[in-house]
């Protein structure tokens, strides 16, 4: 893009010549002219113009400016949804954030410029950890018989050691010893935003043939933890999903009727404002043994589920969903579907929320894009991703994460313990645009000190990328080491946590 000009150049007369001017320019283009030209501007952009001069810098201050550039963001306001009610200083950080992380993708080597380490001591099994979104509290569950005898799970929210403000009074942890045993997390568990911009979690369980779900409000202001919401059912459900206020999922009925129910919470969580039941039509096939996912894509003019399996995405509106009677719920056809051309879509490696499927086929790792709101019907784009390299095939199975972007954990091979020293390596990537752009751009290599310095294991024999989160730029890393030299069982070891600030 050509750079846009804010004054003309005016060649000066001599000093003993000069007049006195005023210290803006005595010509300036209209306002509205302004707006027009931002709204093509990039966020870094935005920055550069806003320091040009002072009226500059009151124009690029306005909500509208940013929340125009929001709106053009490929992925930050369908992965986020409370962005759009941000205010503009949030909205203005995150795209300038996601900004420079996209700029450092673009390099050969991605190079933290910050990383810091501590050890949790879990006097028990860890089953999960991840970010609440900011990256500045991080959330644990965890079994611990000494601490809650009847086994039931510990969550634990706290502050990272390094990020938190020695001066600051308020307690960085907090610990709700649950009085269920809840499941570990999955790979599309985890925190996420409400409508309203607050912190909330869905769990799970599973005893004595009921399912249990609950709703779980961390609040990082107190800091606090309240099991707001719990329902049970008996049905054998096939897969859930959790967005913004909506909690959905769906199971197949003796008579091989797919069902879904669709809840949405009240503003305090602690009811339902919504609770409907339906049937949703499926292709013959459908209603059987086939792995099914769900993802709520509420960023589009009218909120919907999307349901995906190997042979077929269809999305379904819930918007104005009703119920014909208690006995016979009403059957509602799919407004968006789409079969594979070939056999099968692949094995589903993971469902971004409101971005690409991944999946893997033939080898190959695919990125498909459901253009549910397009005017054109059923229409979607598919991107092949090209590894550069030749390598091991575990190489091809990333580990996952919201928002576009995906880490591979390599490992030098050999068994244990012959590889306990061994030094893993970080590659990410992210996910292609719809258009086409980027799908040619090779792995990044994610260039961390000696694991020894960065984890503070000095034997450390495994490694996960535990969470990435994209409005702060920051991957966690868990680090594994055995307790007594001889035994790897993973209840004998030790966690470090390794936090790495990219931008």
């Amino acid at each position: 893009m050509m750079p846009v000009p804010v004054c003309a150049s005016v060649q000066r007369p001599p000093a003993s010549e000069q007049i006195p001017v005023a210290s803006e320019p005595e010509v300036e283009l209209p306002a509205d002219v302004w707006f027009i030209i931002m709204r093509h501007l990039s966020p870094f952009d935005l920055v550069k113009l806003s320091q040009t001069c002072r009226t500059l810098h009151e124009y690029s201050q306005l909500h509208h400016v940013w929340h125009n550039a929001l709106l053009k963001h490929r992925f930050l306001l369908k992965s986020y949804p409370h962005l759009r009610t941000a205010p503009t200083d949030v909205i203005r950080r995150q795209l300038i954030t996601t900004a420079r992380i996209d700029k450092a993708y673009s390099q050969g080597s991605l190079k933290p410029i910050k990383s810091y380490s501590f050890p949790i001591d879990v006097p028990g099994q860890l089953l999960g950890l991840r970010f609440l979104p900011g990256g500045e509290w991080l959330v644990m569950l965890f079994h611990s018989r000494m601490l809650n005898p009847a086994r039931h799970s510990n969550i634990c929210l706290f502050k990272p050691p390094l990020a938190s403000n020695p001066l600051d009074p308020t307690s960085t942890s907090v610990t709700l010893q649950s009085e269920w045993c809840w499941l570990s997390f999955s790979s599309h568990d985890g925190p996420y935003k409400s409508s309203r911009g607050d912190d909330l979690m869905l769990l799970r369980t599973f005893v004595k043939n009921k399912r249990t779900f609950a709703v779980c409000h961390l609040d990082t202001k107190t800091p606090s933890l309240k099991i707001t919401y719990m329902f049970h059912t008996t049905d054998f459900i096939r897969s859930y999903s959790a967005a913004d206020d909506y909690i959905a999922y769906g199971w197949i009925t003796d008579d091989r009727k797919h069902m879904l129910r669709v809840m949405k919470l009240s503003e305090d969580y602690t009811t339902l404002i919504k609770d409907i039941t339906v049937e949703i039509d499926c292709p013959p096939g459908h209603d059987g043994k086939l792995r099914i996912h769900y993802d709520l894509r509420l960023s589009g003019r009218t909120p919907r589920v999307l349901l995906i399996s190997t042979r077929l995405m269809a999305a379904y509106d819930i918007s104005d969903m009703t119920l014909t009677s208690e006995s016979l719920p009403l059957r509602i056809q799919p407004v968006w579907k789409r079969m594979p051309t070939e056999i099968s879509f692949g094995r589903i490696l993971q469902v971004f929320h409101e971005g690409a499927i991944v999946t893997l086929y033939e080898g190959k790792i695919r990125f498909v894009y459901p253009e549910i709101d397009d005017t054109k019907p059923n229409s979607e784009t598919t991107i092949i991703y090209r590894f550069p390299h030749s390598g091991p095939q575990s190489s091809k199975w990333p580990a996952c994460f919201e928002s576009q972007r995906i880490f591979w954990l390599l490992r030098l091979p050999g068994p244990l313990p012959a590889a306990v020293s061994s030094l893993p390596l970080i590659e990410t990537a992210t996910l292609p645009s719809p258009q086409g752009e980027g799908c040619d751009v090779e792995r990044v290599l994610i260039d961390h000190e000696d694991l020894t310095l960065t984890s503070g294991c000095s034997v450390c024999f495994t490694s996960i990328v535990q969470d990435w989160d994209e409005l702060s730029g920051r991957l966690c890393m868990r680090h594994g080491k055995s307790k007594f030299p001889h035994d790897h069982s993973w209840r004998q070891l030790g966690w470090h946590i390794t936090i790495m600030d990219m931008v």
